[in-house]
């Protein structure tokens, strides 16, 4: 008789243990309605270091180091990544050789994450510091054999893709007229950027410099270029408008050129306005649930390692890649809605490039219930979980 009663009382607790598991998954978020990926373009543990150790005096002051989540490996088909190479790789998850732009030997386009979006439905942008057909947003939004063919560039974006939002520099390779034609509000400044109606703008295109914007640390008094941060604020400001959601990639791209250079003072001040960029977008998602930030880097650049001088003094730096890219990983970091499927690419805290592609990919096309469906269950479960808690509370007791 008891050994009955102990089965009895075995099956009512794993009946509603399942419901309480039921209740918790309801409570989790089911897909992130929008993805904002942000790249410092050859930004690895040496540059993000010089940025903190300027901002704080220390390492790990970078308001996205919290969220850490692994690191990145980078190389291509042709084994030291180049730009191009890597953006196609966390755009499609195909790796190619260097030079090439999200297409297949053959010439078959890779679709990318950016145009996934676009057929769900979804708001797309890409925004930088650098030409807008350097090789990382055309990664994104283009099809291209050769990255310096900026022409076939700039028509896949008129063309094909036709993000909602292009900010950044390369005005000399822009046909305004052609966008206009196209419905795009063509802004040359941020004045005029800052102008244009969040709520009914649908296409814009910001051409602030006719190639690369202006290093943050030779800005004079009176330039009228916007900053990154003022770009993705702007930006977001258009693109959240879509009920279907948005993605969004935003690219400090003159970390790679400072670097290039070996630049510690311009690279610095570059990696800083990168991570306000970042706030910017933190402070956005605040009371969101619906929203995936990753930010990485495509690869490292210049082979840099530096050691601090206190807050608000340019770190010194070591510079052992020759001006150029190295295979270094570079570290990623989540935060928000299905932030935590990264575990499922992570294998001893690495992943490959392709890998992140694949994540955002999951992230994007997981479900999302329909809103009356999730108050229908939301509403069972309530009554549910309440009464397995009650149950549960007096099987114990027994």
């Amino acid at each position: 008789m008891r050994d009955r009663e102990a089965s009895a009382g075995f099956a009512k607790l794993s009946f509603l243990a399942v419901v309480l598991a039921l209740c918790l998954v309801a409570g989790q978020a089911f897909a992130a309605k929008n993805i904002i990926l942000m790249i410092g373009d050859g930004m690895g543990v040496g540059q993000t270091n010089a940025g903190s150790y300027y901002l704080t005096g220390a390492v790990g002051g970078m308001c996205f180091q919290p969220y850490y989540a692994g690191t990145v490996r980078t190389n291509s088909l042709s084994g030291v990544t180049d730009s191009a190479a890597a953006a196609t790789a966390l755009a499609t998850g195909h790796k190619v050789n260097n030079g090439v732009i999200s297409q297949a030997p053959n010439g078959t386009p890779y679709q990318t994450i950016l145009e996934q979006a676009k057929a769900l439905g979804k708001r797309i942008g890409l925004v930088t510091t650098v030409s807008s057909s350097d090789a990382t947003p055309a990664g994104f939004g283009a099809h291209e054999a050769d990255r310096g063919n900026t022409a076939g560039i700039i028509g896949d974006y008129l063309n094909s893709s036709m993000p909602n939002i292009v900010f950044g520099g390369g005005s000399g390779g822009y046909n305004a007229s052609q966008f206009i034609a196209k419905g795009y509000q063509v802004v040359y400044n941020y004045t005029q950027m800052n102008a244009l109606n969040s709520a009914t703008t649908a296409f814009a295109l910001g051409l602030f410099a006719s190639g690369d914007m202006t290093y943050e640390y030779d800005r004079a008094v009176g330039n009228t270029e916007p900053h990154l941060t003022q770009m993705a604020t702007k930006s977001l400001s258009i693109v959240a408008n879509d009920p279907d959601g948005f993605f969004i990639m935003i690219e400090g791209g003159l970390i790679d050129h400072a670097c290039h250079n070996s630049n510690i003072n311009r690279c610095t001040r570059e990696v800083v306005e990168f991570n306000n960029s970042v706030q910017a977008v933190l402070n956005w998602m605040q009371g969101r649930n619906d929203t995936l930030l990753i930010v990485t880097a495509d690869h490292e650049t210049g082979g840099l390692s530096v050691t601090g001088n206190g807050a608000g003094n340019y770190p010194t730096a070591t510079w052992t890649g020759g001006g150029g890219h190295t295979g270094a990983n570079v570290p990623i970091y989540v935060y928000g809605a299905n932030s935590n499927l990264i575990n499922n690419y992570l294998v001893g805290g690495a992943m490959e490039n392709t890998d992140v592609y694949q994540f955002m990919n999951v992230a994007l096309n997981t479900p999302v219930p329909e809103p009356s469906g999730m108050i229908v269950c939301s509403t069972g479960l309530l009554f549910l979980c309440a009464a397995a808690r009650s149950r549960i509370g007096r099987i114990s007791q027994k």
